[in-house]
């Protein structure tokens, strides 16, 4: 056979397969478009939303679907409905592959386009027209391999906005990620690089590289999930005269972590940190350059979780259906049946919470956490710690009185603490006089331990036994629990 004959050959094969698979890739995208919709159902439920497959045109190389999103939820229904034509409606295009080649050559099961224009959702869009001259668009590109991994992006246009002589330019909002079709766990990115708001009282507004990012590690049946998510506005400027102090060059940070241990208790944790730039502070705070506070709790029951968010999604929309009757009468012997349902509803959710927390702790395991650190502009770190691990009985009361008489009783029996300070003394310098003095009284009681370039506060208490910088402090547990049985 020819060299000729053999290229001709070859083509033709690829050819084939290429027509084959895209046939068969074709005949299976609606199922697997059914398949995605299901799977987000169960997901948008237990936020009140539903997706609904409204039609589909298969196609050779292109297929489109249109879905529409609507709220279950008929309180949330009743309150958008004003704002948003119901249901919402989108339009998608699809490639079907093997060769995806209609918006940059690459190899997948299929890719989907939408352009979304925002304004079209809105009932009076007028109003909006009124104040961004130019419609939104969202444009976003979803391709789909052949082991069911997703890759996304989209992105608007550049938003001009003007509100009552207040103009505002948001730069494009551009978002990336990754998932599992099958299990929607993965990562994403949101990005916006500059909302710029110029105000007509003189004042001004900057707000650059601002990030979004979240790392999905695992999502329930109900729609609780567990991860890392972290918000960045890398710098903030505002100048206006309503507001303290003019920042300049200022940034924050805020992380929320929800992670599975071994033993499958759950951590949740949140920091916040706060970087001054080059702002002037008020004097009595002068001396910070740098904040960071976190908080959080470990070792919890992971099922626990999961029955709360089910719990509060219940009361909050029973709650909504009582005060939308509440809304809708002006009978006066209505309006009382409608607060005593009320006050039945808060007494049920106190009973609630009562059963919630006995099921949330885990004997020797479950630590309350708060920490914080001050950075001064000598770059020098203050900081301090307090760690409250529940060593108590495994099995508490699950009704609200009992529970509260209980915690009364027994609260010193159930906890340990340990906790730490270190004050450095090039801080307390620059504190104001008040505080100093404070600390100099601490100093006096013990409280406070001079250890050449920082003051420092150790206490450790188990049960019964109280220790300070050292030294037996038991006595003052006298004090707590007077304050205990006295309701504070």
């Amino acid at each position: 056979m020819s060299f000729g004959k053999k290229i001709i050959g070859s083509v033709a094969v690829a050819t084939v397969l290429w027509a084959g698979a895209t046939a068969y890739i074709s005949s299976n995208t609606k199922e697997h478009v059914e398949s995605y919709i299901e799977k987000s159902n169960k997901l948008y439920e237990a936020n009140g939303m539903k997706l609904t497959l409204l039609s589909f045109e298969k196609g050779f190389l292109n297929s489109t679907a249109k879905l529409s999103m609507n709220f279950t939820d008929p309180t949330i229904k009743e309150e958008l409905k004003e704002i948003l034509k119901l249901p919402m409606t989108m339009d998608y295009n699809i490639e079907n592959g093997p060769v995806l080649f209609q918006n940059g050559l690459t190899i997948g099961a299929s890719r989907i386009n939408s352009n979304i224009n925002i304004n079209n959702f809105l009932v009076n869009s007028d109003d909006l027209e009124k104040i961004v001259k130019e419609d939104i668009i969202f444009n976003s590109n979803m391709k789909v391999d052949f082991s069911n991994h997703i890759i996304y992006d989209g992105s608007t246009n550049t938003i001009i906005a003007n509100a009552d002589g207040d103009n505002f330019v948001i730069s494009p909002i551009k978002i990336n990620g990754e998932m599992d079709a099958k299990t929607f766990v993965g990562t994403f990115k949101l990005l916006n690089k500059s909302i710029k708001g110029t105000l007509k009282d003189g004042g001004e507004l900057l707000l650059e590289n601002i990030a979004l990012d979240g790392d999905i590690t695992k999502i329930f049946g109900n729609g609780f999930y567990l991860g890392d998510f972290k918000l960045d506005v890398g710098s903030i400027n505002v100048k206006e005269h309503t507001f303290p102090i003019q920042l300049k060059n200022a940034s924050m940070q805020t992380i929320m972590s929800m992670k599975q241990n071994e033993d499958e208790s759950l951590n949740m944790n949140f920091t916040f940190n706060v970087k001054a730039g080059d702002t002037e502070l008020p004097a009595e705070a002068d001396f910070a350059k740098e904040l960071s506070l976190s908080y959080g709790i470990d070792g919890t029951r992971l099922e626990a979780w999961i029955a709360f968010q089910d719990t509060m999604k219940t009361i909050q929309s029973k709650q909504q259906a009582i005060l939308k009757k509440l809304e809708n009468t002006e009978n006066t012997e209505e309006q009382m049946a409608i607060y005593e349902e009320l006050q039945t509803a808060q007494e049920s959710l106190q009973s609630e919470f009562a059963h919630l927390f006995s099921q949330f702790i885990i004997k020797d395991k479950t630590t309350l956490k708060v920490e914080t650190v001050i950075t001064d502009k000598s770059d020098v770190k203050s900081n301090a710690a307090v760690h409250i691990t529940y060593i108590g009985d495994e099995q508490l009361p699950t009704n609200m009185e009992e529970l509260s008489a209980k915690v009364k009783k027994e609260l010193l029996n159930w906890v340990k603490l340990d906790a730490n300070i270190e004050l450095q003394k090039s801080l307390v310098d620059k504190l104001p006089q008040a505080i100093q003095q404070q600390l100099a009284m601490a100093m006096m009681t013990g409280m406070l331990k001079d250890n050449k370039t920082a003051y420092n506060f150790d206490a450790n208490y188990v049960p019964k036994k109280l220790t300070v910088n050292g030294e037996d402090k038991s006595d003052m547990l006298m004090l707590v629990e007077m304050g205990l049985n006295s309701g504070m």
